[in-house]
């Protein structure tokens, strides 16, 4: 664009720009373009609009937002910030603190596309990778990641904070927390799913919102009326109880992020019985080589229900690595002994598959992605709740199980251990599981994105 070009989207700007500065929530409604280029103001909703003019509001300094899953929390969080950064103050510093890389980088989009979808604003914004500027107000937006290192030395003017409930950790929001009281009028917008942890910064943010006058705090359960019952309903029936009352009912369920509960876990293990004449095994094997353990599990179906028989374990330690030779022997004999295919991830395992491969084991490869993961713990967790699921007991199996934790991120919802734990039995058992439930084509269908 040329230099008068510049000028000329600039004036026309300036002019709408001092009419949406008297009614902020107009702006919203008007230069607001969502993907399919309707305008904003079309489809926001009264509680939406409730929640935005409460921002607007000068009784407030801060605001705490919480609503379940899909209630366009990130969305809305991008639209605040397209606000602020054209009818704010000139020269503000912003940032957008989100919970991982991944949904640092989905917000970053959403305020760019916003930007970028009305002609009228996209002459008035420079994108670089970090950062949108608008150099008519000369203020300017980053994205931070929780998992980032500290933002100490910030001087910020406005922090929005997404998903709050799912930080791992505390130093980035203490480090701008802290940091507000550099700037006259700084201001802190948080909006987030509900948690689980009464010990979480989340939890602590939340109690000072609805306990200080210069916060605005906003729950809501189920509002949002593009939510549809059906797929409601199928959420309710396919999650855990209390992962399903902290996503979609937003209430602060104790042991909310764990994956399973455990009179679940505790409910599988059985006293073995002898399994029936003609038994189809299959060996699932997950393959760690020093961090993680290797494991093997063998198992059997009867009927609709899956059957661990047993496991196998062997573990490295810094330094040493496990003993691939070790762990090849014994599958073969196990392969050999039950007649049994082995499912692997080729990753690790790629050579020791081969060589299974030449003593006439048959070989699956189930390579490992953020999608065939929430496939293979779906499986697990439907067999789960429908009691189709056995095994005899075992402690590092259960273990593992009850460390699981569902969390949220930008591509879908991911389960794995706490920090420290491990989960090579439930990967192992999974591998086995899936395949023997896919031969008859049994869709074990879990809405976490995962089939």
């Amino acid at each position: 664009m040329t230099a008068l070009g510049v000028v000329m989207m600039s004036d026309s700007l300036a002019e709408q720009l001092a009419r949406w500065r008297a009614d902020r929530m107009a702006f919203r409604r008007e230069a607001i373009l969502l993907e399919d280029g309707t305008p904003f103001g079309d489809r926001v909703e009264p509680w939406q609009e409730e929640d935005f003019r409460a921002l607007d509001s000068a009784t407030y300094l801060h605001a705490y937002l919480e609503r379940p899953r899909g209630h366009s929390k990130t969305g809305d969080v991008g639209t605040e910030a397209v606000t602020e950064l054209l009818l704010g103050p000139p020269g503000q510093q912003l940032y957008c603190a989100a919970a991982d890389e991944d949904q640092a980088k989905l917000l970053f989009g959403d305020v760019a596309s916003k930007f970028q979808r009305n002609p009228l604003l996209r002459g008035s914004v420079r994108i670089t990778q970090r950062d949108i500027i608008v150099p008519v107000t000369g203020s300017r937006l980053r994205v931070l990641a929780s998992d980032a290192p500290s933002a100490y030395g910030l001087r910020p003017d406005w922090i929005a904070v997404d998903e709050l409930a799912e930080w791992r950790g505390r130093e980035l929001w203490d480090s701008l927390w802290t940091a507000t009281g550099k700037r006259p009028r700084c201001r802190m917008v948080v909006i987030t799913t509900a948690g689980w942890d009464a010990t979480s910064i989340c939890w602590q943010v939340r109690q000072v919102a609805e306990r200080e006058a210069d916060w605005y705090f906003s729950h809501r359960g189920q509002c949002a009326s593009w939510i549809r019952p059906g797929w409601l309903a199928s959420q309710r029936r396919t999650l855990p109880g209390h992962v399903f009352a902290r996503l979609h009912e937003c209430r602060w369920v104790e042991g909310a992020g764990a994956f399973l509960t455990r009179e679940e876990v505790e409910r599988l293990f059985t006293l073995p019985t002898p399994a029936p004449l003609g038994a189809r095994y299959v060996i699932g094997l997950d393959i760690g080589l020093t961090r993680d353990r290797t494991a093997a599990c063998v198992a059997h179906r009867e009927g609709e229900t899956v059957v661990a028989d047993l496991f196998r374990t062997w573990a490295g330690r810094p330094g040493m690595s496990v003993d691939l030779g070790d762990v090849e022997a014994e599958v073969i004999r196990l392969a050999h002994t039950y007649r049994a295919p082995v499912i692997l991830d080729p990753y690790q395992g790629i050579l020791l598959g081969q060589r299974l491969q030449r003593v006439g084991i048959t070989v699956t490869e189930q390579a490992f992605s953020a999608e065939s993961r929430r496939r293979l713990f779906g499986v697990v967790l439907q067999l789960v709740k429908d009691g189709r699921l056995r095994s005899a007991p075992h402690e590092a199996l259960s273990g593992e199980l009850l460390s699981l934790e569902v969390t949220e991120t930008a591509a879908g919802w991911r389960v794995d251990h706490r920090p420290g734990r491990h989960d090579d039995h439930v990967i192992a058992l999974a591998l086995a599981a899936h395949k023997l439930t896919s031969e008859r084509q049994l869709v074990y269908g879990v809405d976490f994105g995962i089939l």
